[in-house]
């Protein structure tokens, strides 16, 4: 036995892991599909005469039912003629009937007559007895129909006037019913009772056979698995040996890698089976891993870059917007009292002008010098434009402002519209006189998000449209910016642009770190890496790009309204 286990392991051994597996579910399939077969087989064809059989006997009682009704029906009809011979119109709807019932039962005997021809089975009811009732009984039938016509011929239905030509018409039925040809013809549904009964017993046996080959198909299929079951233990247990050894070493390794977070780690290929594929796609994994988190401290080093040099930015510009500011304020602030003081002068110079009807020669000509009137005229205008620039440029230094915000450490309520006409503003020395701003704002609520986030997006966003218009050479050049509601929960910003659009395969990698189709140095590739960072991840949004190239490029941030805390799941960092 050792001996026999010796060399099965042998063999085994020389065969790759999928090798093994497929010739031992080969064999254990092979004996559980051939014994199947086997049963199936041999159940078929014992089942297919079993069943020709059960066919034959129910037809048999199928046709000998309806020739025994038939008969049966025609004998009861032609015996009601006899009390209705005083009706004639009962009487030709009776004799309507009895002929039908002849038509039937001689088209039934015919049926029989064919199916004891042309049916081949070696039953006793079908070689002998149904040939014999047909040859008995055959002329009796056709003679019991010819002399009740011949009888009933002799009856003038319409013509029997008196009750004594009823009596004798009556009469003579009545001998007929009790002739020696009738009782034949009565003795003939009785054959047929005995026969019908033959042929239930034949149909009995019938299915008793079907129940026996089904029996016998059942076992040898049942054999069949069982044996396929214990075979394929068996292999089973050889297979397994034969490959969890190795197995074991590759996951020893694997483990290792992982606990340690040791990705210098390989695992030494011995063979060119399965398990020396796996063992190197896994340290090819491994290697990968190892790039990998190499990628991701870059990644983590360029972002912490980005963000110190935004935050750096975001001070600066804080600071800047702040002196700006104060000095803005007061020229805004003065520019009420000056306008108020240049209308009391103008005022005092009218009514100057109106007590003095002749002015000294002084006066007249240093009216006529600094031209008066064109000074009363334009100087509130000046004043107003003073005022429209000083308004612009506190609106400015607004937006500066809420741009220049640092994170909160809680999301509060923003206004999207606003941050949109904010970054909109911010961005205007961009915006050129040949690219239309679209804005077709929606009824939606403030959502709960991050403002100086949400500034950041919206930024990367338009420059990135205000680029793609930069490359387009088409005369019309446009960005719509839609706000709507997407759903009770969710609100959508479209900004979209007719630019030159986006490739499908850059649409797939636009939002990976570093990529990026600007020139070197004009672009990070980190803008749309980071904006969908801070949908996703800080605003449980979605940041979905729709493009076709030659027709433009369409943005979708959706923000949930109010905002959810997700934990997230801890993470094993490795150190490489």
């Amino acid at each position: 036995m050792k001996k026999v286990n010796s060399k099965l392991t042998n063999l085994l051994n020389s065969f790759k892991v999928g090798q093994k597996i497929s010739i031992g579910y080969g064999i254990a399939l092979g004996i559980a599909i051939g014994g199947t077969t086997i049963g199936i087989v041999i159940g078929d064809r014992y089942q297919h005469q079993a069943w020709e059989k059960r066919r034959h006997a129910q037809a048999e009682i199928e046709l000998l039912h309806r020739l025994q009704t038939s008969i049966l029906q025609a004998r009861t009809h032609q015996q009601q003629l006899i009390p209705l011979i005083s009706q004639p119109e009962e009487f030709r709807h009776e004799y309507a009937h009895f002929i039908e019932y002849e038509a039937i039962t001689k088209q039934t005997w015919a049926e029989v007559r064919e199916f004891v021809t042309t049916e081949k089975h070696s039953d006793p009811l079908h070689q002998e007895m149904m040939p014999l009732f047909i040859e008995n009984n055959e002329a009796k039938l056709t003679a019991y129909f010819q002399q009740l016509h011949q009888v009933l011929k002799q009856i003038d239905i319409d013509n029997l006037d008196s009750p004594a030509e009823i009596a004798a018409a009556q009469e003579l039925l009545l001998k007929f019913t009790n002739i020696d040809l009738a009782q034949k013809f009565d003795a003939i549904s009785n054959e047929l009772t005995d026969l019908v009964a033959i042929s239930y017993q034949e149909n009995l046996a019938a299915e008793s056979e079907l129940k026996a080959v089904d029996k016998l198909r059942l076992a040898i299929i049942g054999i069949s698995i069982l044996s396929s079951i214990a075979i394929a233990t068996i292999l089973a247990i050889f297979t397994t040996r034969a490959i969890a050894n190795p197995l074991k070493r590759v996951t020893e390794v694997a483990q290792k890698a992982t606990k340690e977070s040791n990705f210098d780690l390989q695992i030494p290929v011995t063979t060119q089976d399965e398990i020396g594929i796996l063992a190197t796609s896994l340290n090819q994994l491994i290697q990968r891993v190892k790039q990998l988190l190499l990628e991701q401290k870059a990644t983590s080093e360029q972002q912490l870059l980005q963000s110190e040099k935004m935050s750096s930015l975001g001070r600066m510009v804080a600071g800047i917007a702040h002196e700006i500011n104060n000095p803005v304020n007061f020229i805004y602030g003065n520019l009420i009292h000056a306008s108020e003081y240049i209308d009391d002068l103008f005022d005092l110079i009218h009514t100057y002008q109106n007590e003095t009807s002749q002015p000294s020669l002084s006066v007249q000509k240093k009216s006529e010098e600094i031209d008066l009137e064109f000074l009363a005229v334009d100087l509130p205008k000046l004043l107003n434009s003073m005022k429209i620039g000083s308004e612009r440029v506190r609106q400015i230094v607004l937006s500066l402002k809420n741009f220049s915000r640092l994170d909160e450490a809680e999301p509060h309520f923003v206004d999207i519209h606003a941050c949109l006409d904010s970054t909109l503003l911010i961005l205007n020395n961009r915006i050129k006189k040949d690219v239309k701003i679209v804005r077709n704002y929606g009824d939606i609520p403030k959502i709960e998000g991050y403002t100086s986030s949400l500034y950041q997006v919206f930024t990367n966003l338009l420059v990135n449209a205000l680029d793609a218009l930069e490359e387009n050479q088409q005369k019309s050049k446009q960005i719509i910016i839609t706000t709507k509601s997407f759903d009770l929960e969710r609100v959508a910003i479209h900004i979209t642009d007719n630019g030159c659009g986006i490739s499908r395969q850059n649409q797939v990698k636009i939002f990976n770190n570093f990529f990026t189709t600007k020139p070197v140095g004009v672009g990070t590739g980190l803008g749309l890496a980071i904006s969908r960072q801070i949908v996703a991840e800080k605003h449980q949004g979605q940041l979905i790009c729709q493009s076709e190239v030659g027709v433009g490029t369409d943005f979708i941030v959706v923000l949930p309204i109010t905002h959810q805390v997700i934990e997230k799941p801890a993470v094993l960092q490795a150190t490489v």
